[in-house]
């Protein structure tokens, strides 16, 4: 058994087809189907169920999964750990990010991490699930790091590294009933028509907790096309101050309310040390959020 096969074989996990796992790890399909052969010889078992569409992981495949991962961290921290000796930090970092960081601006992050190391190379991500599917990828350990948005406690194996926190603002059109007053409270909202992100993602999480589930609420997982829709008259929303933007249609006024606020952290796996790569991102997240709290404060 061979590292190689092992990266072939999550690569057809992650992808559920050879062919496109072959795509991914640059080789020809040929070669990735020889790959798992070999590996479905040495242990005697098979690893996919062939016969359907995308392949499925078997029993046996999802056992080899778990310690394959493990194998391939091992390896990627000892590599980390010869080169940190030398001074020189490299290596793939998965990045799972949220639609929006706030005052948190991730584009700079990223170049400043380019500057500083060269050699690290971070892989961006965006769940349809938001923050429950980053989360999630957490534990598989096909994220290094999620962006997450929200304020309850993390699952087991996740640990939260918060970043930066803004209050939430209630957004409506300029000529909206709510729009003179100096601050919302969750009682003025009561017969709003509230926009809310999709279940799973932290800022719906935020806003049902503090106004109640909505049973059939209009979601819209996109603060930008949210705003557009505010101006437009087509509802009121809640959003974090940095993403409410400006405009003559709409108004934005503070809410009253400690609750009422937007934290983004950094969810990195308690079970799997961070390597040398992912700490130097790690690092690059923590210096700017603090950049960003001095310089609104």
């Amino acid at each position: 058994m061979e590292i190689r096969e092992l990266e072939y074989f999550l690569a057809c996990c992650e992808t559920g087809s050879f062919t496109a796992a072959a795509r991914k790890t640059h080789i020809v399909q040929s070669a990735m189907s020889s790959a798992i052969a070999r590996l479905e010889r040495d242990l005697g078992v098979a690893l996919f169920d062939r016969s359907v569409t995308p392949v499925a992981v078997t029993e046996h495949g999802e056992a080899l999964r778990t310690a394959a991962q493990r194998v391939l961290d091992a390896v990627r921290g000892a590599r980390d750990e010869v080169h940190a000796v030398s001074g020189r930090v490299r290596g793939t970092v998965v990045l799972g990010s949220t639609f929006s960081t706030g005052p948190l601006d991730l584009a700079t992050v990223l170049t400043g991490l380019r500057t500083r190391h060269p050699e690290v190379v971070v892989q961006l991500r965006q769940s349809s699930e938001g923050s429950t599917g980053n989360l999630r990828a957490i534990l598989d350990g096909s994220l290094d790091i999620a962006l997450t948005v929200g304020d309850e406690r993390p699952p087991d194996g996740i640990v939260f590294r918060p970043l930066i926190e803004e209050p939430l603002v209630f957004a409506c059109r300029a000529d909206h009933p709510l729009a003179g007053h100096a601050t919302i409270t969750p009682s003025d909202l009561a017969d709003e028509s509230i926009l809310r992100f999709p279940p799973g993602w932290g800022m719906r999480h935020t806003v049902d907790r503090v106004l109640g589930p909505a049973r059939a609420a209009t979601e819209v997982a996109d603060y930008g096309l949210m705003a557009k829709l505010v101006g437009g008259g087509f509802g009121t929303t809640l959003m974090p101050a940095s993403a409410a933007g400006t405009g003559d249609d709409l108004c934005v006024i503070p809410l009253d309310g400690p609750e009422l606020t937007w934290r983004l952290s950094a969810a990195v796996s308690a079970r799997r040390r961070p390597a040398a790569a992912t700490e130097a991102l790690l690092d690059a997240l923590g210096a700017a959020a603090n950049a960003a709290a001095h310089s609104r404060g």
